[in-house]
């Protein structure tokens, strides 16, 4: 399974954790326990709340690597800095300048890491969090795509759980609902699709349509995780192979099914083609 970097991580788990440290260090510093009249929290000012409140969320959306998440955290960072030498100067004769310095070096040096821009560029580009990215398997299936003007036999060039990229030069409008399916030695998937880009350019490696996933029943969904477990355990995995080679059907736990479903496939293919034609 694929994760989302390890810093990113552990600097949520950080700022989630933080309420805590704060408490702990403030009771530290002020000699005073945590908890009863007498503690740290029940001399919190509502400022104090509300910073303690804002360290989770800013944490979440780290997590989440969303836009609003990371100008969340720019905006924290300064309030953080800003709150921590007003306190000094003006509200905690307790807190010492090296103290305070050093939360603003490390709040700062955070800051920096979060301005970089192999950093903050999954924020704002989501085909850039390769961890939400479904893996794609590279292998051509036999497909039919049944759109208004009838049924377009193609071939899939990579696969994945919400969707797959056809080889099909035909004319089909982006946003095109279509019924899209399957065949891979004898298993046949049916499911609703939405064509959501188009590849037709001289430079292009590969020309097609990009399909994504609709309105799947569960049992669908099933025969889908089935079909690319199967290509992950023989290897088809991240678009490594050529879109030539169909090492399905060397794999001897596929051969138990028949050379009639394949004929069954294609005469549903034939005669839909010439019912869709009248």
């Amino acid at each position: 399974m694929k994760k989302r970097p390890l810093a990113i991580v552990l600097i949520a788990l950080f700022y989630i954790l933080e309420p805590f440290g704060t408490l702990v260090q403030a009771a530290y510093i002020n000699n005073m326990p945590i908890f009863g009249s007498s503690g740290i929290i029940s001399h919190l000012l509502w400022s104090d709340w509300i910073i303690l409140a804002l360290f989770p969320v800013v944490g979440v959306g780290i997590y989440m690597m969303k836009k609003w998440g990371w100008y969340l955290f720019l905006c924290f960072s300064v309030l953080l800095i800003s709150y921590n030498l007003f306190v000094y100067k003006y509200m905690n004769p307790n807190y010492s300048l090296e103290t305070v310095m050093f939360f603003i070096v490390i709040t700062t040096v955070i800051t920096a890491y979060f301005l970089r821009k192999s950093v903050y560029a999954p924020y704002f580009n989501p085909r850039l969090r390769w961890w939400e990215i479904a893996t794609r398997y590279r292998t051509p299936l036999n497909t039919v795509l049944v759109v208004k003007n009838g049924a377009m036999p193609c071939q899939t060039i990579d696969i994945s759980e919400t969707g797959c990229f056809v080889d099909l030069e035909g004319d089909i409008p982006i946003g095109s609902s279509v019924m899209i399916e399957f065949l891979c030695d004898g298993i046949e998937i049916s499911c609703m699709g939405k064509v959501v880009n188009k590849r037709s350019g001289a430079n292009e490696k590969y020309r097609g349509y990009g399909i994504i996933f609709e309105a799947m029943p569960r049992e669908v969904k099933k025969k889908i995780r089935q079909l690319l477990w199967h290509f992950e355990r023989i290897g088809l995995e991240d678009r490594t192979d050529s879109p030539s080679e169909n090492r399905t059907s060397k794999d001897p736990s596929w051969q138990e099914y028949t050379f009639i479903k394949q004929m069954e496939f294609r005469m549903k293919v034939y005669f839909r083609s010439v019912f869709s034609q009248k």
